[in-house]
């Protein structure tokens, strides 16, 4: 995980906190109980959601962006802890629990029908599981691709990131932050696709009730062959 402890100190930079992320989450979650972050990286989500009364838990595999969590929140709650390990937790111990960022794709095919009842356990009655990634749907159709670069003008760096080598159940995610003097960092990871209806299928199967399906936290209508979040929302009954 060295590549995400490497970027921990930018990702805040790059990824900003967006306001449109916070009011999605405080509109879906139980606005009483715990809420579990999966994959928090810096933390802010879990900060946002402290202040509107909920007590909330972070967890993230990398190290770094722990670390980074704690410096920048350092009133919250935050533990190093990977996907595959989530069922360590107290069942039944969350109101809500979400997973944003693409993370969920880093997971292996093999291991998300545990990870799902994993996260079912930990739910409460009536407990709300959104989670977003990227649509695979229209990319799974193609050899490589490449988001748009991500320039932070004030600071004289490029974010680049890509796709390659795209397989139905496999694919390489290249990343590349350069800066004025050259490049800062690169990265490569394997990421694990699913399309909307292997998703659709899981859930179901692991006995969750949808509530929506979105393209973005605007609440935009998905639509499987456009390119675009992918944004579930579902509930334990």
């Amino acid at each position: 995980m060295a590549f995400y402890a490497d970027f921990a100190g930018h990702y805040e930079k790059i990824f900003p906190f967006r306001r449109t992320v916070a009011e999605f989450l405080d509109q879906w979650l139980p606005d009483r109980g715990r809420i579990l972050d999966i994959g928090c990286g810096t933390g802010s989500y879990c900060s946002a959601l402290e202040k509107t009364g909920r007590r909330t838990m972070g967890v993230d595999l990398d190290p770094g962006m722990i670390t980074e969590a704690e410096r920048i929140h350092p009133a919250g709650e935050f533990r190093i802890l990977g996907m595959e390990n989530i069922g360590l937790l107290p069942a039944g111990g969350f109101a809500g629990v979400f997973c944003i960022g693409n993370v969920l794709p880093h997971l292996p095919a093999h291991q998300l029908a545990d990870f799902l009842v994993d996260v079912k356990n930990l739910l409460e009655p009536g407990g709300v599981w959104i989670f977003q990634t990227v649509n695979f749907d229209p990319i799974l159709g193609e050899d490589d691709f490449i988001f748009p670069e991500i320039n932070l003008s004030a600071e004289q760096l490029t974010f680049l990131r890509w796709y390659e080598d795209i397989g139905t159940h496999r694919l390489n995610f290249r990343t590349s932050l350069a800066g004025p003097e050259g490049e800062i960092f690169a990265g490569e990871v394997s990421l694990y696709p699913r399309t909307s209806v292997d998703y659709n299928t899981g859930l179901k199967a692991a006995g969750f009730e949808k509530l929506g399906h979105f393209a973005d936290f605007s609440g935009q209508g998905f639509h499987p062959g456009e390119h675009s979040g992918s944004i579930f929302v579902w509930r334990k009954p």
